[in-house]
C-alpha cells in the first residue's frame, strides 16, 4: 500500500513541477511581491516598506498575511530570487497534501481503497494542481487546515496531536485571509460536536498556547490594516443590493413605516446576497464545466473538478449517508463552512478564496470511487472487466483532456492575465539601462514596479530610499510611481516623439506603429505583449 501511495505522491509532485517554465505562462505581481519581500527581509530584515519582520505585509495596500513569505525565505536564500524558489513552498505543501488526505481519509472511512482513491484524485485534481504550481498562499493555507483536521481526529486516540492541530490551524490564519473566517467557525463546530472526546484531559497549556498564537492575530484583525482588505472586497461595500430595497419601499404609500422597513431592509438584502454567493460555490457550472470566472484562477473550458466526478461525488454522498463511518460529520462540517469567507465577498464563485473546499469534495469523491471499485468484486468476471475498462477509459480521457487544456492551451489563452513578458522586458532593460537617463514602463499590466524589483533583484535598501508612492485607487490598492530613473505610468504616443534619451516599454496600443522598436516581445499566441523603443 505504501508503494502505491508513494507512486501517487510522485505522480502528483511531477505534475506540479513539470513544464513550470511554460505554465503558468508568466509570474504575476502577487507572486513577485511574496518573492521580493522575502528577498528584502533576507537582505535588510525589513519588507519593501521598511517594516521589520512584519506579520502582515502592506504590499499593494492589500495587507498580505506574512507566513508564506517566511516559508519562502529559506528557498530564496538557497537558490536565489527566482520564480521556482518563490513557488517551492506551494509546490511542496501542495504535494504533501496528497499524503495527508490519504491519512485523513483512512481515519475517516477505515477503507484503504477509499483513502488511496482520495489521494489519487487530489494528485490529479485540476483545482489542487493549478494552485500548487504558483506561489498561492491559499494552497499553503489549505495544507495547514488539512493537517489541523487530521491531527484533530488523531487526538481522539492520542491527545498530544491536539498540539499539532492547534498550531496548524492557527498557521493557516497567518497564511491567507479566508481561513480567518473559515477556521474559527470550523473549530467552533468541531468543539460543539466532539466536546466529549476533547474533555478527556484538562488542556490548560493547550488553551494558553492557542491564546498566545492568536493574540497577535487579534490585534491585526482589529487594526485599520487588518480591516482594509475585507472592506475592499466585502459584499457590504457593494451598495447594489440596496437598490431593490429602496425601490420596494417606494412602492408602498408610507415608505417610512415600521412594517415597510421590517419587510424591506438592508439586513434582508445582504442576507439574500450572501446566500446567493454561498450557493454559487455549489453550482455545477463552477464545479464541473466553467470554473472560476477569473482567467488567472481557471483552466480553459473546464470546471474545478472533472466531469466524471459528478458520479463519484454522488456515490460518495450516498455511501457517507448510508454507511457506518466514524466522524463523517467532519466532512460535512468542512464542506458547509468552506465557502463562508468567499461568500462574504462580491466576486463569486471564487476558486482562490474557497480553495480549501477541494479537500472535503475530494474526500467524498474518493470515497465514492473507492466504494464503487469495491462493488465491482460483486459482479461477474466479464461484467467486472467491462465496467472497469469503461471507467478507466473515461478517467483517462478526462485526465488527458485536462492536460491538453492546461499544459497546451492555457499558456496561449491566458498569458495576458499572468503578466507574460516582464522577465524578457526587464532582462532587456538590465542590458541597456546605462544608455538612457529615464526608463518608462507601462502600467497597463498589474503592478509593474514589483515585477521590475523582482526580476532585476533591485537592492532593497536603495529602493526603500528612492520609492515614490501613488495614492490608493478606487479599489483600495496602492502602487509605486517611480524609483531611481524607472517610472511606471501610461505612455502617450506624442511624448515619445518629444522625448530624448528615454527608453519606453509599452503595449502595442501605446507605441506608434511608425516607431521602429528595439525589441518586440510576443505572447505565446503571437500577439504583441511589449514594444520597446528608445529616443
Amino acid at each position: 500500500i505504501m508503494r502505491i501511495l508513494l507512486g501517487i505522491f510522485l505522480l502528483g509532485f511531477i505534475l506540479r513541477v513539470i513544464f513550470l517554465d511554460i505554465v503558468p505562462p508568466g509570474f504575476n505581481a502577487d507572486e513577485a511581491a511574496l518573492g521580493y519581500n522575502a528577498y528584502s527581509l533576507i537582505k535588510t530584515g525589513k519588507d519593501e516598506w521598511g517594516t521589520s519582520f512584519p506579520l502582515v505585509l502592506k504590499s499593494f495596500s492589500d495587507y498580505k498575511p506574512g507566513l508564506y513569505v517566511y516559508l519562502a525565505i529559506p528557498f530564496v536564500a538557497l537558490f536565489g530570487l527566482n520564480e521556482l524558489s518563490v513557488r517551492l513552498p506551494s509546490i511542496l505543501l501542495g504535494s504533501f497534501s496528497i499524503i495527508l488526505i490519504y491519512f485523513l481519509a483512512k481515519e475517516l472511512f477505515k477503507k484503504e481503497l477509499a483513502a488511496l482513491s482520495a489521494a489519487f484524485l487530489l494528485a490529479l485534481s485540476p483545482w489542487s494542481l493549478h494552485f500548487s504550481r504558483g506561489a498561492w498562499e491559499t494552497n499553503v493555507a489549505t495544507f495547514f487546515i488539512l493537517l489541523g483536521v487530521w491531527a484533530f481526529i488523531k487526538a481522539f486516540s492520542n491527545h498530544r496531536f491536539l498540539w499539532i492541530s492547534v498550531v496548524a490551524l492557527v498557521a493557516s490564519m497567518y497564511t491567507y485571509q479566508s481561513p480567518r473566517v473559515v477556521v474559527p467557525v470550523l473549530v467552533l463546530l468541531l468543539i460543539i460536536f466532539y466536546w466529549k472526546k476533547l474533555l478527556v484531559r484538562k488542556n490548560f497549556l493547550l488553551i494558553a498556547l492557542a491564546v498566545v498564537l492568536l493574540l497577535p492575530l487579534v490585534f491585526i484583525l482589529t487594526s485599520t490594516a487588518g480591516l482594509a482588505r475585507f472592506q475592499g472586497v466585502s459584499i457590504f461595500s457593494d451598495k447594489g443590493p440596496l437598490n431593490p430595497v429602496h425601490e420596494k419601499r417606494g412602492q408602498h404609500q408610507d415608505s417610512s413605516s415600521f412594517w415597510v422597513k421590517l419587510l424591506h431592509n438592508k439586513q434582508e438584502a445582504y442576507a439574500n446576497n450572501f446566500l446567493s454567493h454561498y450557493l454559487d460555490h455549489f453550482n455545477p457550472n463552477f464545479l464541473f464545466t466553467s470554473g472560476d470566472p477569473l482567467k488567472r484562477n481557471k483552466i480553459p473550458d473546464m470546471g474545478q473538478m472533472y466531469v466524471f466526478e459528478i458520479v463519484t461525488l454522488l456515490a460518495g454522498l450516498y455511501f457517507l449517508l448510508r454507511g457506518n463511518f466514524s466522524n463523517t460529520k467532519i466532512v460535512f462540517l468542512w464542506l458547509m463552512v468552506a465557502p463562508l469567507a468567499s461568500s462574504l465577498t462580491y466576486q463569486t464563485p471564487h476558486a482562490l478564496r474557497v480553495h480549501n473546499m477541494v479537500i472535503p469534495l475530494t474526500l467524498i469523491s474518493g470515497l465514492g470511487l473507492g466504494m464503487l471499485g469495491r462493488k465491482l468484486s460483486n459482479l461477474t468476471k466479464s461484467v467486472r472487466y467491462l465496467v472497469f475498462s469503461a471507467g478507466a477509459l473515461i478517467i483517462l480521457f478526462s485526465v488527458v483532456t485536462f492536460f491538453d487544456r492546461y499544459y497546451l492551451h492555457l499558456p496561449k489563452q491566458y498569458a495576458l492575465e499572468w503578466e507574460y513578458g516582464f522577465s524578457q522586458a526587464i532582462a532587456y532593460i538590465a542590458e541597456n539601462q546605462d544608455k538612457y537617463q529615464k526608463i518608462i514602463i507601462t502600467d497597463r499590466y498589474d503592478q509593474p514596479y514589483i515585477l521590475f524589483l523582482f526580476y532585476s533583484k533591485y537592492d532593497p535598501t536603495r529602493y526603500q530610499q528612492q520609492r515614490k508612492e501613488m495614492g490608493e485607487d478606487k479599489f483600495g490598492f496602492s502602487t509605486i510611481s517611480s524609483f531611481d530613473k524607472f517610472h511606471f505610468r501610461p505612455i502617450g504616443r506624442e511624448e515619445i516623439a518629444k522625448s530624448k534619451n528615454t527608453l519606453f516599454v509599452g503595449t502595442e496600443e501605446e507605441i506608434d506603429e511608425n516607431q521602429v522598436p528595439l525589441k518586440v516581445i510576443n505572447f505565446p499566441n503571437g500577439r504583441i505583449a511589449f514594444k520597446i523603443v528608445g529616443t
